[in-house]
């Protein structure tokens, strides 16, 4: 699954006032129990009332589970690195020199919604339009190798609203677009989706709350 774009699918004023209630606009990346003025419930029932929904649902039932522990307002600086976000807690270390088992990339949908403009003159989002089914090993992971990889035009850097959001499963090729030229500060919301009933055992310690 390559990322779905949505635009405007959520009320750019539900993002103006979420993004009130983040605190400092260019902070360090905080997970979502941790911003105490924006209770998860409150995002939840944003995305939950929104068409994103229907998309989340689609792909893993009903009643979908949001890991709030691995949920963040995000800024764009530090940025992050090509990552697949399916590969969350894999452990490289353990498994160097092995192929890498069927399930090391996790089940699950990424939401990543800006609540600031970004994309042009502040960190936006970059990634793979090719398919990376598997798990990609740290050196297939550097910037150089992902380029070789890759034609340029299968990359993606679009500019993004308040409102918008991106959705995209564990397999996605992507990282922070952050240029030289991008000078302001960016904010975004990343919200992670588990299958009800199904939840990996690397992230079975989490805290979760339905999409209900």
């Amino acid at each position: 699954m390559t990322a779905l774009l949505l635009r405007s699918v959520l009320p750019a004023a539900l993002c103006a006032r979420w993004l009130a209630r983040c605190g400092p606009g260019d902070g360090a990346s905080l997970p979502l129990p941790a911003l105490a003025a924006l209770p998860a419930a409150d995002v939840l029932q944003g995305v939950a009332a929104s068409a994103l929904r229907l998309l989340i649902e689609n792909r893993l039932g009903a009643s979908p589970l949001c890991d709030l522990t691995q949920s963040w307002l995000r800024h764009g600086r530090p940025p992050h690195h090509w990552h697949q976000d399916g590969a969350l807690r894999f452990d490289f270390l353990a498994q160097a020199g092995l192929s890498p088992p069927a399930d090391a990339l996790l089940e699950m949908l990424s939401c990543w919604i800006p609540l600031t403009p970004c994309g042009q003159h502040a960190p936006g989002l970059e990634w793979v339009t090719t398919p990376t089914p598997r798990l990609l090993l740290p050196p297939e992971l550097s910037d150089a190798a992902v380029q070789a990889a890759h034609d340029p035009a299968c990359f993606v850097r679009p500019t993004l609203l308040p409102g918008d959001a991106l959705l995209f499963d564990g397999t996605l090729l992507h990282r922070t677009h952050l240029t030289a030229q991008m000078y302001l500060p960016r904010a975004s919301l990343e919200l992670r989706f588990f299958r009800a009933g199904a939840v990996p055992s690397r992230v079975a310690c989490d805290t979760f709350a339905a999409l209900a």
